[in-house]
Protein backbone atom coordinates (compact mmCIF):
# COMPACT_ATOMS: atom_id res chain seq x y z
CA UNK A 1 0.00 0.00 0.00
CA UNK A 2 1.28 3.46 -0.95
CA UNK A 3 -0.30 6.46 0.73
CA UNK A 4 0.44 9.97 -0.50
CA UNK A 5 -1.06 12.54 1.87
CA UNK A 6 -1.31 16.25 1.07
CA UNK A 7 2.11 16.51 -0.56
CA UNK A 8 3.23 20.00 -1.51
CA UNK A 9 6.38 21.13 -3.30
CA UNK A 10 6.83 24.78 -4.19
CA UNK A 11 5.95 25.48 -7.84
CA UNK A 12 5.81 21.75 -8.57
CA UNK A 13 3.13 19.92 -6.56
CA UNK A 14 -0.05 21.16 -4.89
CA UNK A 15 -1.78 19.13 -2.19
CA UNK A 16 -1.36 15.72 -3.86
CA UNK A 17 -3.15 12.83 -2.13
CA UNK A 18 -3.72 9.28 -3.35
CA UNK A 19 -4.03 5.73 -2.04
CA UNK A 20 -2.61 2.94 -4.19
CA UNK A 21 -2.69 -0.75 -3.34
CA UNK A 22 -0.55 -3.78 -4.10
CA UNK A 23 -1.42 -5.46 -7.38
CA UNK A 24 -2.62 -2.26 -9.06
CA UNK A 25 -1.27 -0.74 -12.26
CA UNK A 26 -1.48 3.07 -12.25
CA UNK A 27 -0.78 5.39 -15.16
CA UNK A 28 0.00 9.04 -14.44
CA UNK A 29 -1.13 11.39 -17.20
CA UNK A 30 -0.59 15.10 -17.71
CA UNK A 31 1.02 17.78 -19.84
CA UNK A 32 4.74 18.44 -19.83
CA UNK A 33 5.63 20.27 -16.63
CA UNK A 34 2.46 19.19 -14.85
CA UNK A 35 4.43 17.70 -11.94
CA UNK A 36 4.59 14.00 -12.86
CA UNK A 37 8.36 13.60 -12.48
CA UNK A 38 8.37 15.63 -9.27
CA UNK A 39 5.76 13.30 -7.81
CA UNK A 40 7.88 10.27 -8.73
CA UNK A 41 10.92 11.81 -7.06
CA UNK A 42 8.99 12.51 -3.86
CA UNK A 43 7.49 9.01 -3.77
CA UNK A 44 10.92 7.45 -4.33
CA UNK A 45 12.41 9.41 -1.44
CA UNK A 46 14.92 11.24 -3.65
CA UNK A 47 13.18 14.56 -3.13
CA UNK A 48 11.80 15.88 0.14
CA UNK A 49 8.40 17.55 -0.06
CA UNK A 50 7.77 20.90 1.60
CA UNK A 51 4.86 19.31 3.44
CA UNK A 52 2.85 16.11 3.45
CA UNK A 53 3.70 12.45 3.94
CA UNK A 54 4.47 9.48 1.68
CA UNK A 55 4.06 6.09 3.35
CA UNK A 56 4.91 2.65 2.01
CA UNK A 57 3.04 -0.07 3.90
CA UNK A 58 2.41 2.37 6.75
CA UNK A 59 6.03 3.50 7.08
CA UNK A 60 7.26 6.94 6.04
CA UNK A 61 9.48 6.46 2.97
CA UNK A 62 12.10 8.74 4.54
CA UNK A 63 12.43 6.30 7.46
CA UNK A 64 13.71 3.44 5.31
CA UNK A 65 17.49 2.99 5.09
CA UNK A 66 18.57 3.50 1.47
CA UNK A 67 19.97 -0.03 1.36
CA UNK A 68 16.59 -1.48 2.34
CA UNK A 69 14.58 0.79 0.03
CA UNK A 70 16.76 -0.25 -2.91
CA UNK A 71 15.65 -3.87 -2.45
CA UNK A 72 11.92 -3.12 -2.62
CA UNK A 73 11.58 0.02 -4.75
CA UNK A 74 12.26 0.22 -8.49
CA UNK A 75 12.64 3.71 -9.93
CA UNK A 76 13.32 4.41 -13.59
CA UNK A 77 14.02 8.12 -13.98
CA UNK A 78 13.08 9.93 -17.15
CA UNK A 79 16.68 10.89 -17.91
CA UNK A 80 19.80 8.87 -17.16
CA UNK A 81 23.30 9.92 -18.19
CA UNK A 82 26.25 7.52 -18.21
CA UNK A 83 29.69 9.15 -18.08
CA UNK A 84 31.70 5.98 -18.66
CA UNK A 85 31.85 3.68 -21.66
CA UNK A 86 30.49 0.46 -20.20
CA UNK A 87 28.99 -2.58 -21.84
CA UNK A 88 25.43 -3.64 -21.14
CA UNK A 89 26.75 -6.68 -19.27
CA UNK A 90 28.92 -4.47 -17.05
CA UNK A 91 25.97 -2.19 -16.28
CA UNK A 92 23.67 -5.06 -15.36
CA UNK A 93 26.37 -6.68 -13.24
CA UNK A 94 26.93 -3.41 -11.39
CA UNK A 95 23.24 -2.86 -10.59
CA UNK A 96 22.04 -6.45 -10.14
CA UNK A 97 25.26 -8.28 -9.31
CA UNK A 98 24.81 -10.68 -12.24
CA UNK A 99 23.74 -10.86 -15.88
CA UNK A 100 21.22 -13.68 -15.59
CA UNK A 101 18.30 -11.91 -17.22
CA UNK A 102 14.90 -13.10 -15.91
CA UNK A 103 12.77 -14.69 -18.62
CA UNK A 104 10.01 -12.10 -18.23
CA UNK A 105 12.46 -9.29 -18.94
CA UNK A 106 14.19 -11.09 -21.81
CA UNK A 107 10.90 -11.92 -23.53
CA UNK A 108 9.71 -8.31 -23.34
CA UNK A 109 12.97 -6.45 -23.98
CA UNK A 110 15.39 -8.81 -25.81
CA UNK A 111 18.42 -7.77 -23.78
CA UNK A 112 20.70 -10.77 -24.29
CA UNK A 113 21.71 -9.72 -27.81
CA UNK A 114 22.93 -6.38 -26.43
CA UNK A 115 25.10 -7.67 -23.57
CA UNK A 116 28.49 -7.25 -25.26
CA UNK A 117 27.76 -3.85 -26.77
CA UNK A 118 28.66 -0.50 -25.23
CA UNK A 119 25.61 1.31 -23.89
CA UNK A 120 26.64 4.62 -25.46
CA UNK A 121 26.79 2.97 -28.89
CA UNK A 122 23.19 1.78 -28.73
CA UNK A 123 20.20 3.55 -30.20
CA UNK A 124 17.92 5.52 -27.90
CA UNK A 125 15.35 2.73 -27.85
CA UNK A 126 17.95 0.06 -27.14
CA UNK A 127 19.35 2.12 -24.28
CA UNK A 128 15.86 2.52 -22.83
CA UNK A 129 15.33 -1.24 -22.88
CA UNK A 130 18.58 -1.70 -20.96
CA UNK A 131 17.59 0.93 -18.37
CA UNK A 132 14.25 -0.78 -17.77
CA UNK A 133 16.03 -4.11 -17.35
CA UNK A 134 18.68 -2.80 -14.94
CA UNK A 135 16.06 -1.15 -12.71
CA UNK A 136 13.91 -4.26 -12.49
CA UNK A 137 16.88 -6.59 -12.01
CA UNK A 138 18.24 -4.50 -9.14
CA UNK A 139 15.20 -5.39 -7.02
CA UNK A 140 14.19 -8.58 -8.83
CA UNK A 141 13.85 -10.65 -5.65
CA UNK A 142 11.02 -8.37 -4.49
CA UNK A 143 9.61 -7.99 -8.02
CA UNK A 144 9.36 -11.72 -8.72
CA UNK A 145 7.65 -12.22 -5.33
CA UNK A 146 5.14 -9.45 -6.02
CA UNK A 147 6.40 -7.26 -3.18
CA UNK A 148 7.89 -4.27 -5.00
CA UNK A 149 6.89 -0.68 -5.64
CA UNK A 150 7.76 -0.04 -9.29
CA UNK A 151 8.00 3.60 -10.43
CA UNK A 152 8.62 4.17 -14.14
CA UNK A 153 8.85 7.72 -15.48
CA UNK A 154 8.05 7.62 -19.22
CA UNK A 155 9.44 4.09 -19.67
CA UNK A 156 8.31 3.62 -23.26
CA UNK A 157 9.87 6.80 -24.65
CA UNK A 158 12.09 5.96 -27.64
CA UNK A 159 10.73 2.41 -27.87
CA UNK A 160 9.26 1.19 -31.16
CA UNK A 161 5.71 -0.10 -31.34
CA UNK A 162 6.57 -3.74 -30.65
CA UNK A 163 8.66 -3.00 -27.57
CA UNK A 164 6.07 -0.51 -26.29
CA UNK A 165 3.40 -3.19 -26.35
CA UNK A 166 5.67 -5.90 -24.94
CA UNK A 167 6.93 -3.65 -22.15
CA UNK A 168 3.48 -2.52 -21.10
CA UNK A 169 2.21 -6.10 -21.15
CA UNK A 170 5.13 -7.09 -18.90
CA UNK A 171 4.40 -4.21 -16.52
CA UNK A 172 0.76 -5.23 -16.28
CA UNK A 173 1.81 -8.84 -15.61
CA UNK A 174 4.16 -7.69 -12.84
CA UNK A 175 1.25 -5.85 -11.22
CA UNK A 176 -0.83 -9.03 -11.35
CA UNK A 177 1.92 -10.72 -9.32
CA UNK A 178 1.15 -8.27 -6.51
CA UNK A 179 3.58 -5.45 -7.25
CA UNK A 180 2.30 -1.88 -7.18
CA UNK A 181 3.22 -0.35 -10.52
CA UNK A 182 3.06 3.38 -11.27
CA UNK A 183 4.20 4.80 -14.58
CA UNK A 184 3.85 8.03 -16.51
CA UNK A 185 2.91 7.94 -20.15
CA UNK A 186 1.64 10.22 -22.93
CA UNK A 187 -0.34 7.78 -25.08
CA UNK A 188 -3.86 7.74 -23.68
CA UNK A 189 -4.89 4.72 -25.74
CA UNK A 190 -2.06 2.63 -24.34
CA UNK A 191 -3.15 3.69 -20.87
CA UNK A 192 -6.70 2.66 -21.65
CA UNK A 193 -5.44 -0.77 -22.72
CA UNK A 194 -2.91 -1.54 -20.00
CA UNK A 195 -3.76 0.23 -16.74
CA UNK A 196 -6.55 -0.22 -14.23
CA UNK A 197 -6.17 3.10 -12.40
CA UNK A 198 -5.34 6.60 -13.60
CA UNK A 199 -3.97 9.68 -11.86
CA UNK A 200 -4.37 12.84 -13.95
CA UNK A 201 -2.27 15.85 -12.95
CA UNK A 202 -2.86 19.35 -14.27
CA UNK A 203 -1.09 22.53 -13.18
CA UNK A 204 0.74 20.57 -10.45
CA UNK A 205 -2.49 19.39 -8.79
CA UNK A 206 -4.73 16.34 -9.11
CA UNK A 207 -7.30 16.77 -11.85
CA UNK A 208 -8.86 13.28 -11.71
CA UNK A 209 -7.99 10.10 -9.89
CA UNK A 210 -9.63 6.67 -9.93
CA UNK A 211 -10.53 3.58 -11.93
CA UNK A 212 -9.46 3.86 -15.57
CA UNK A 213 -12.83 2.85 -17.02
CA UNK A 214 -14.48 5.74 -15.17
CA UNK A 215 -11.76 8.39 -15.50
CA UNK A 216 -10.75 7.86 -19.12
CA UNK A 217 -13.35 9.90 -20.98
CA UNK A 218 -12.99 12.24 -23.94
CA UNK A 219 -14.12 15.18 -21.81
CA UNK A 220 -11.56 14.53 -19.08
CA UNK A 221 -8.71 13.94 -21.51
CA UNK A 222 -9.60 17.04 -23.53
CA UNK A 223 -9.59 19.21 -20.42
CA UNK A 224 -6.40 17.60 -19.10
CA UNK A 225 -4.41 18.39 -22.23
CA UNK A 226 -6.31 21.52 -23.32
CA UNK A 227 -6.81 19.84 -26.67
CA UNK A 228 -9.96 18.29 -28.15
CA UNK A 229 -10.25 14.49 -28.12
CA UNK A 230 -13.09 12.35 -29.41
CA UNK A 231 -14.07 8.84 -28.41
CA UNK A 232 -14.60 6.13 -31.02
CA UNK A 233 -15.48 2.46 -30.60
CA UNK A 234 -14.60 -0.63 -32.58
CA UNK A 235 -17.20 -2.11 -34.90
CA UNK A 236 -18.21 -4.77 -32.40
CA UNK A 237 -18.25 -2.19 -29.56
CA UNK A 238 -15.69 -4.26 -27.62
CA UNK A 239 -13.02 -1.56 -27.42
CA UNK A 240 -12.92 2.21 -27.35
CA UNK A 241 -10.22 4.61 -28.50
CA UNK A 242 -9.49 8.31 -28.22
CA UNK A 243 -8.46 10.34 -31.24
CA UNK A 244 -7.17 13.88 -31.35
CA UNK A 245 -9.66 16.09 -33.09
CA UNK A 246 -8.45 18.61 -35.66
CA UNK A 247 -8.47 22.15 -34.36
Amino acid sequence: MLTVSQVNLEHRLKNISANMSAGECWHVLGQNGAGKSSLFEVISGLLEADSGVVELNGVDVSAFPISELATKLVYLQQHYALSFSLSVAEILRFYAGHIDIPSEIEQALSISTLLNRKLNNLSGGEQQRVHIARCLMQAWHAVKNGEALILLDEPIQSLDVVFQEQSLAMFKALARKGNLLILSIHDVNLSLRYCDHVLMIKNNAIFCCGAANAIMTADNISELYDYPFSEVTSKNKSEKFFIRSPL
